[in-house]
């Protein structure tokens, strides 16, 4: 084979990365992972776990990693309830309800370390050097590194933010809110069993979650998302002492006695929008083409659900005949990605307005809201429904199915 050849180019670092040269390997291309400090965000010390909706779970099974994952069998969404602060309202999603588990809990590095194993990454496919330039030449892209090394491939593929340099050129803009909120993520063992339950508490200043963790020496573990104003984070973590002391005044009666296992590590909280899913020939996913909120947990869901797009249009491609990213497809990919994402970052950003704002319009909105949610079984269906895949129609993987296998 070709040294200076492959199918694809895969810009970043992370789990989108390396997903997408997962669908890669499975389809019989070649790929070069770029990893190169002008792509990407990456989080130092990262103790986050991450939420697996069941259809991502599927996804990444078919691929070939299969994720030690906590099944998630209740879900207890309360306003108040932290603390000396009463219960307002509460909403309760059951698996009984469905007859599946609600979604899986993994820690970030466990999900990395099965993406690898699955991936058996060569060491001629990872690039670590610092790319200069990017240019289409016909049908095919070059990519030039500062040490004057180059390759040419079909396709580029970006899964993390670009710098500004890379941004002209593809005339991409972000479009950047700041929500003056930072999250706190650790992992807490606690002496009560958690039992499968994950709860999220809305507090004026943010939602704090806990999420139930699989781990060899018991039930004893759950993965902590608090979010809180930015300007509470230094007081928050200025002693691991402190900070525990915080989560057993406010959390003790759900999870009994608690000390952090693992982290905390703390990011700032963004939302990015506004770039196309395709310009210039290259295709964008993951945190190349949004970031949100983490009350609902489905960042990474959404890049499991872009990759599945487009490992369906590389299938499509493939048993037409056609060159890669040819196919009708593909040029459905930026619009329907647009919708269904738009629709999903702005839902979150309504709740998250209204569950921290403390005017008397909003503290009736969210009562009403949760009322309506948990009395009403379709509302309640739906919402799992979202929370699990979502839409009607679902890419191939996202059924737990091979991609294009709903191709003649």
């Amino acid at each position: 084979m070709d040294k200076n050849f492959c199918d694809i180019v895969i810009f970043g670092s992370g789990l989108s990365a390396k997903t997408m040269a997962l669908v890669a390997r499975n389809a019989g291309l070649s790929f070069n992972i770029v990893t190169d400090k002008n792509f990407g965000n990456k989080i130092n010390n990262d103790t986050r776990s991450l939420a697996l909706s069941v259809a991502s779970k599927k996804m990444l099974k078919v691929l070939g990693a299969n994720i030690k994952a906590e099944a998630v069998k209740k879900m207890i969404v309360i306003e108040g309830g932290l603390g000396d602060e009463k219960i307002k309202s509460r909403l309760t999603f059951d698996r009984e309800l469905v007859d599946e588990d609600i979604a899986f809990i993994a820690e970030h590095s466990v999900i990395e370390k099965s993406l690898d194993k699955a991936l058996k990454l060569e060491d001629d496919e990872l690039v670590r050097e610092e790319v200069a330039k990017i240019q289409r030449e016909k049908y095919k892209t070059k990519v030039t590194f500062k040490n004057k090394k180059s390759f040419m491939c079909r396709a580029v593929i970006f899964t993390e933010i670009l710098n500004s340099e890379f941004q002209d050129m593809y005339n991409v803009k972000y479009n950047f809110y700041e929500y003056g909120q930072a999250a706190i993520s650790a992992t807490l063992r606690h002496s009560k069993n958690h039992k499968g339950y994950a709860f999220q508490f809305f507090q004026k200043n943010g939602p704090l979650a806990l999420l139930p963790m699989n781990n060899k020496r018991g039930n004893n573990y759950s993965s902590l998302v608090w979010t809180e104003k930015i300007d509470n984070i230094p007081s928050l973590l200025s002693s691991k002492k402190s900070l525990e002391e915080s989560l057993n005044n406010l959390c003790s009666d759900y999870l009994g006695k608690i000390s952090i296992s693992k982290g905390p590590s703390s990011f700032i909280l963004k939302k990015l929008t506004g770039i196309k899913s395709i310009s210039n020939s290259a295709i964008f996913v993951g945190d190349a083409l949004r970031a949100m909120h983490p009350m609902a947990g489905q960042a990474w869901n959404q890049s499991l659900r872009d990759i599945a797009y487009i490992a369906d249009a590389i299938a499509e491609s493939q048993k037409l005949g056609l060159d890669l990213f040819q196919c009708p497809s593909i040029s459905l990919f930026d619009k329907k990605r647009k919708i269904e994402t738009e629709a999903l970052i702005n839902s979150i950003g309504f709740l998250n307005s209204i569950y921290h704002a403390d005017t008397s319009i909003a503290k009736g909105l969210r009562r009403n809201i949760m009322k309506l949610a948990d009395n009403y079984k379709p509302l309640k269906l739906f919402l799992l429904n979202e929370a699990s895949g979502g839409a009607l129609t679902r890419p191939n993987l996202l059924n737990g199915l091979k991609p294009g296998s709903n191709i003649i």
